[in-house]
């Protein structure tokens, strides 16, 4: 049953995130919010991690469907094409774990006090399908990917290597903006200090490498370990 509504969920996703995007893209913010400012500020959309989560699903899931396609979907790594090897690099290493840490950081700061993500006053022109389809999809998404589709996953401290480096990468980023453009993408950060902002920085390394954790619980319960998953596929081949 999986075999079959792996390649129809990713297209479905792989559209939704598309015009997810171009939903986003059409938004019409009143000209004197402080949110059009910083958009159309330096670094226009692509200094919003959840705008940047958003184009990473669209890709991984376009990726998912082409393989689905022309590709493999083996446990056996003997038998994989390299497609195959990509799209489980891609979706284990980054997809995964940037996708649950947009939907579990915003949806916590919301609940904490909304307005140091997401002000009150933006729903009156960004509607709440959106903010879902932006921040709550992803989750679901990638919960439902692992559930139905397996995936190879990367082994040893290594692994951890290409989410570290994309945090480092989109921190600098952040800190760039500040020093060229003068403001903080993001309201909370205008209301913490120098100490307090370094320390909610390595503070959200926790999340980022828990939840990477949990995307492999959560297959390896799903799907078993790699090894046992081996030693099956290795069997029936006997």
């Amino acid at each position: 049953m999986f075999k079959r509504s792996g390649p129809i969920f990713h297209m479905g996703l792989a559209v939704v995130s598309a015009r997810t995007i171009s939903f986003y893209e059409a938004l019409q913010c009143p000209s004197d919010f402080v949110f059009k400012q910083i958009k159309e500020a330096y670094g226009g959309n692509y200094k919003f991690l959840t705008y940047l989560n958003v184009l990473l699903q669209l890709s991984y899931f376009s990726i998912a469907l082409l393989n689905d396609i022309v590709g493999s979907d083996s446990r056996q790594s003997n038998k994989q094409c390299s497609l195959q090897r990509f799209r489980d690099w891609l979706f284990t290493t980054l997809v995964f774990p940037i996708g649950s840490f947009v939907a579990v950081v915003f949806w916590g700061l919301y609940f904490l006090d909304r307005e140091l993500i997401f002000p009150a006053s933006m729903d009156a022109w960004f509607p709440s399908w959106l903010n879902h389809l932006m921040h709550t999809l992803p989750l679901v998404a990638v919960i439902v990917e692992t559930v139905i589709v397996y995936h190879s996953h990367q082994r040893g401290h290594s692994r951890l290597i290409p989410i570290s480096v994309v945090y480092i990468l989109y921190l600098s980023w952040l800190m760039y903006i500040r020093v060229m453009a003068g403001f903080w993408v993001y309201p909370v950060f205008e209301q913490l200090n120098t100490v307090g902002r370094i320390g909610f920085f390595f503070a959200l390394t926790i999340p980022t490498m828990v939840l990477y954790v949990l995307g492999e619980k959560l297959h390896a319960a799903v799907w078993g370990s790699a090894d046992s998953g081996q030693k099956k596929a290795k069997s029936k081949s006997k």
